[in-house]
């Protein structure tokens, strides 16, 4: 911890730390396994790949194709057999129960009206190696998707006016979570999704620090 800061504020020097991350966890009354939509299961992480039908307590899950990987998580697409329900399984080692305390935070800060611009997680699952989260599925892409579809054109670049449109909203989803006392550690186009049309249904993912 650093000296205070002016105001009487108490500077963290690195609000990113797992430990920290753990200890605030920790502190939640009621903790957050006690939420409908977090399990906790004895055992690692299953073995997930496409074609294969995952598990998921008294559902399966069949895993259709790999949508996405980084380093600390593989998001994969998959269907609900008995639905046909699409979703996307988010894998992470090690287990990042923060991001869905951050989702309940999003369900209980944010209006109604505007809850819809941000990711939302169905259910978050914890094992003892990793996690697994269910949410929704876009089939429009993120904006570094657009940005790279204008770059293959001739003109190479995105009109002005999407630009500033896009701008906007970006500004307006990071207001609104500042409104929130939320911040988004990592934005970025990617971390962006596009809905059914410009402008339309926009998503926020990535990383959301409280």
């Amino acid at each position: 911890m650093s000296p205070a800061a002016p105001g009487g504020l108490q500077l963290v020097s690195d609000p990113w730390d797992p430990d920290r991350i753990s200890e605030l966890l920790s502190r939640l009354r009621p903790p957050l396994t006690s939420h409908p939509c977090c399990y906790s299961w004895p055992c690692a992480v299953p073995s997930i790949g496409p074609k294969k039908t995952l598990s998921m307590g008294s559902s399966s899950l069949r895993v259709d194709a790999v949508l996405g990987q980084g380093a600390f998580a593989t998001v994969f697409q998959a269907t609900d057999p008995v639905t046909s329900d699409r979703m996307v399984l988010k894998v992470q080692k090690p287990a990042n129960p923060w991001e869905f305390y951050i989702n309940t935070c999003l369900d209980a800060r944010l209006p109604p009206a505007v809850r819809h611009l941000f990711g939302s997680i169905r259910s978050a699952h914890l094992f003892l190696d990793g996690s697994i989260m269910l949410g929704e599925l876009h089939n429009y892409g993120t904006l570094l998707n657009a940005v790279n579809l204008f770059r293959a054109q001739s003109d190479r670049v995105m009109p002005p006016p999407l630009v500033l449109h896009f701008a906007v909203c970006i500004l307006h989803t990071v207001e609104l979570l500042h409104a929130a006392r939320i911040v988004h550690a990592d934005i970025k186009p990617d971390n962006f999704l596009l809905g059914e049309r410009w402008g339309g249904v926009w998503r926020t993912t990535g990383t959301f620090r409280r």
